[in-house]
């Protein structure tokens, strides 16, 4: 029987208790009914000798679960030379972060989840940072301004496809907070994005990566490099600073409650 001490709960669901209050919850990444590993895997937070790894599960009976996690330099898995473990439930939305220790510097690893009926995740690769002589070549995929409505994600698709990137760093505006036709207008859209609302509760905000993170390209690449991510102003809300954002309005509630939801 799975365990979960207060101060787990405290730190992951001290603000996603609240969204099964919010209108749309339950369509939340993949739908209701999506179980399993709905959006792949991903790796960030580099460093020469440590990794974090990323997935999200959700089991067919809802109830919190154990995710191991599995590393090898091979990428048929025939020797694990690191692992770890993480909880999840839907006090975080099903997402587990596990981060490994003890790595080699300038080192390619291969990873997966594994749930607890063996189940298995989509296989990604990272590498660690170098260090002293391995540094001499080094190739990072620079990428800002993602606004899906606009088009689509063929710059993620290409540089999935490169087998020379060492990284990807992502500037900001990962995503957009506009409601559907905020912008770009409707007629101007390539592809919807959910929701259809400006986001401004955590549901809202969880629904929207979601639907970054459906698409093929974006997820190729999380699983072909490791990501270091800034966030900038859309994330949240357009022209966001301490006291507001010029797209948070009197009408749209508290703006410290909806920052903290965008966090």
């Amino acid at each position: 029987m799975l365990q979960i001490d207060r101060r787990t709960l405290m730190l992951t669901g001290t603000f996603g208790l609240g969204a099964y209050a919010v209108p749309g919850f339950a369509q939340s990444a993949g739908g209701a009914a999506a179980t399993g590993f709905t959006h792949s895997v991903e790796s960030g937070e580099p460093a020469s000798d440590s990794m974090l790894l990323w997935t999200r599960y959700v089991p067919a009976d809802g109830r919190p679960v154990h995710l191991d996690v599995e590393l090898s330099t091979s990428p048929d898995f025939a020797g694990k030379v690191a692992g770890g473990s993480a909880i999840t439930g839907p006090w975080r939305d099903w997402t587990a972060k596990v981060t490994v220790d003890g790595l080699r510097p300038g080192t390619t690893y291969h990873y997966r989840f594994v749930a607890p009926d063996g189940t298995r995740s989509p296989a990604g690769r990272t590498r660690t940072l170098p260090e002293g002589d391995q540094a001499r070549s080094f190739r990072a995929a620079i990428f800002s301004c993602s606004n899906m409505p606009f088009g689509w994600f063929n710059a993620y698709g290409h540089a999935a496809a490169r087998d020379d990137l060492d990284l990807a760093v992502h500037l900001g505006d990962y995503f957009y907070e506009y409601h559907s036709g905020g912008y770009p207008p409707v007629q101007d859209q390539v592809r919807p994005t959910a929701p259809d609302n400006e986001l401004v509760h955590l549901a809202d905000y969880r629904i929207r990566y979601a639907s970054y993170r459906s698409d093929p390209d974006l997820q190729a690449l999380h699983a072909r490099v490791p990501w270091i991510v800034q966030w900038d102003d859309h994330e949240s809300a357009n022209d966001s600073w301490e006291g507001g954002a010029q797209n948070h309005q009197a009408d749209e509630g508290d703006w410290t409650l909806r920052k903290l939801a965008a966090m």
